[in-house]
């Protein structure tokens, strides 16, 4: 029996790997994190790190060259990785949904909003074509989109960025699922409108009790939105905890170094901070831990083991030998240049 507390998403010791010209990549090696109702988890890291291929291997959409080749993804008490492709096709879309990177190419250009959007309907939940029609355009106009019928008979290169935005997020919401995944929702649109997306997710968390996984590489946007990050580091996951920690008491030299990296709008002059070094390439992954050749706190145990992500407080995990001595000044954080919610920051709702 489902416990009432008990995860709505739970990915365990996750691996997915490409095989390339060089030989095996792990895109994601053997990553863990749970979802639990109602929350919002941010994935937060660098490009190539691993977000992506995590979120494409929950919804089973890995194709060759890559696969899924180790671990759990219990949804609903059901393994997703033991459905079959018909069994799958029924979860996504109707009980988790998603929405891809870049609304331009992630929209059909030679179907209409509308008939991508009641599509969904019609083949998940049987519904007849003016109900899925309906439902559709009630769910643009709870995205905010002021005109919906318009916008049902419109293609996608006819609205703006922000509208195209919208129209996908409705995607991902119209047959109601358990679970949003969001990949890089306020990429390639302007300041303002990323802000308009961001109260959009929000207010529909609240108001229709979403269950969100936010992939991100953007600190300010998990300020915003999130309870939780998960920060991934070379196809790791290498610190967990509350925004509340992460912000104020990282305990990983990666998630310290990315910090520290914020620029501060009131030292306009000031260098910026760096993590020196390079990310070591995927197929020539090192024994120990990923981060050591470019960490200040690195010993020879680091070189030789790969240290394990592992509780180190109350609500915080780290994948780090000497999660103890890290440090971090709060200063760039005060100095913010406003992109961070101070509300949300000090742990207020």
């Amino acid at each position: 029996m489902k416990q009432e507390n008990s995860p709505v998403l739970d990915v365990r010791n996750l691996t997915t790997t490409f095989d390339t010209d060089e030989g095996s990549a792990n895109a994601v090696d053997g990553i863990s994190f749970h979802l639990r109702k109602g929350e919002t988890l941010g994935l937060v890291g660098e490009s190539g790190c691993g977000k992506t291929v995590s979120a494409l291997s929950i919804m089973r959409l890995i194709r060759p060259p890559g696969s899924i080749t180790g671990g759990e993804i219990i949804f609903d008490g059901r393994d997703l990785l033991r459905l079959s492709e018909r069994e799958m096709r029924d979860v996504r879309g109707n009980e988790i949904g998603m929405v891809f990177q870049e609304a331009m190419t992630s929209l059909n250009p030679v179907f209409t909003i509308g008939d991508q959007l009641t599509e969904t309907l019609l083949y998940h939940q049987d519904k007849s074509w003016s109900d899925a029609y309906a439902q559709s355009v009630d769910m643009l106009a709870r995205v905010g989109i002021s005109d919906p019928h318009v916008t049902m008979t419109s293609y996608p290169h006819q609205l703006s960025g922000g509208m195209r935005q919208r129209a996908l997020i409705a995607m991902g919401l119209v047959a109601n699922p358990s679970i949003l995944i969001l990949d890089e929702p306020t990429t390639a649109i302007d300041v303002t409108v990323q802000a308009q997306v961001l109260r959009l997710i929000n207010n529909l968390r609240k108001d229709m009790g979403m269950t969100v996984l936010l992939i991100t590489h953007d600190l300010g946007v998990v300020a915003e939105v999130c309870d939780r990050v998960a920060i991934m580091y070379a196809s790791h996951i290498v610190e967990c905890g509350t925004v509340h920690n992460i912000f104020h008491h990282p305990r990983h030299p990666y998630t310290a170094g990315l910090l520290a990296s914020i620029p501060a709008f009131h030292a306009p002059k000031e260098r910026l901070s760096i993590i020196p070094g390079q990310v070591p390439r995927p197929t020539h992954y090192p024994a120990g831990c990923n981060f050591h050749s470019r960490c200040a706190y690195a010993t020879e145990t680091c070189v030789l083991h790969q240290p394990p992500l592992k509780q180190v407080l109350e609500q915080h995990a780290s994948a780090c030998w000497h999660w103890e001595d890290v440090e971090f000044s709060l200063s760039s954080l005060h100095q913010a240049n406003g992109h961070f919610s101070s509300t949300r920051l000090n742990g207020d709702d």
